[in-house]
C-alpha cells in the first residue's frame, strides 16, 4: 500500500508555470480588453496601443521581442490585428507595411503559431466598409501565405444588408463594445 507521502499532488505554482503563453498584437482595440481576464487558463501578454498605426506597429516590432524573450518562452499563440488607425485616416496602403510586420514577427517567433485577425468593420461616414473587405481579402491571403491562421471577425461585426452592429461598436463608430468584445473573445476562444 502506498503512503499519502509518496503521492505527489502538483501544486498551484507548478499549474501556473505550465500555462501557455499566448500574445495580442494591436491598437487600442486591443489594447482596452483585459485579454488576461478573459483566458485566465494562459499566460497572456497584451500589446495594444491606441492609436497605433501599421507603422507604428513596425517601429516597436523589436521592443515587442525583447519583452516577449525576456519573459520565458516563445507564445504557443500570437493573435495580430492592425491597420484600423491607418484606415480612419483614409490611408489605404497599408499591405506592405502589414506583410513587413508579420515577417517580423514570423522570424522572431517562427514556432509560434500565428493567427492574422481581420480588421473590424466601422461606422464612420467618410469609410466605406468594403474597402475594409477588400483589404481583409488581402490579409486572409497574407495568412495563408505565411501558413498562418485567419480569423474572420468582420462577419461577427457585420449584419448582412446593413452594415456594422451598432451594438458591437461604441458611439464613436471604431471603438468596440463590452457586447462586441464578448463576441470577438468568443470567436478566440473558439479558435483556441
Amino acid at each position: 500500500m502506498v503512503g499519502l507521502q509518496e503521492i505527489s499532488i502538483p501544486c498551484a505554482e507548478n499549474l501556473a508555470m505550465e500555462k501557455k503563453m499566448i500574445a495580442f498584437i494591436g491598437d487600442s482595440l486591443t489594447e482596452f480588453f483585459d485579454w488576461q481576464e478573459r483566458f485566465p487558463a494562459y499566460k497572456v501578454f497584451n500589446f495594444g496601443v491606441a492609436g497605433e498605426t501599421v507603422e507604428g506597429l513596425l517601429e516597436r516590432m523589436d521592443r515587442i521581442v525583447r519583452v516577449i524573450r525576456n519573459s520565458g518562452p516563445d507564445p504557443e499563440i500570437i493573435f495580430v490585428m492592425t491597420g484600423i488607425n491607418n484606415i480612419a485616416m483614409e490611408d489605404y496602403e497599408i499591405f506592405a507595411g502589414y506583410k513587413q510586420a508579420i515577417t517580423a514577427i514570423t522570424a522572431a517567433f517562427g514556432k509560434s503559431k500565428l493567427v492574422i485577425q481581420s480588421i473590424l468593420p466601422v461606422r464612420l461616414p467618410w469609410i466605406d466598409n468594403t474597402i475594409i473587405l477588400q483589404l481583409n481579402e488581402s490579409l486572409r491571403q497574407l495568412a495563408e501565405d505565411f501558413k498562418a491562421e485567419y480569423l474572420d471577425l468582420y462577419n461577427i461585426f457585420i449584419s448582412p444588408g446593413s452594415g456594422p452592429k451598432k451594438e458591437y461598436l461604441l458611439d464613436d463608430g471604431v471603438h468596440v463594445s463590452d457586447k462586441g468584445y464578448e463576441a470577438w473573445s468568443a470567436a478566440v476562444e473558439d479558435w483556441l
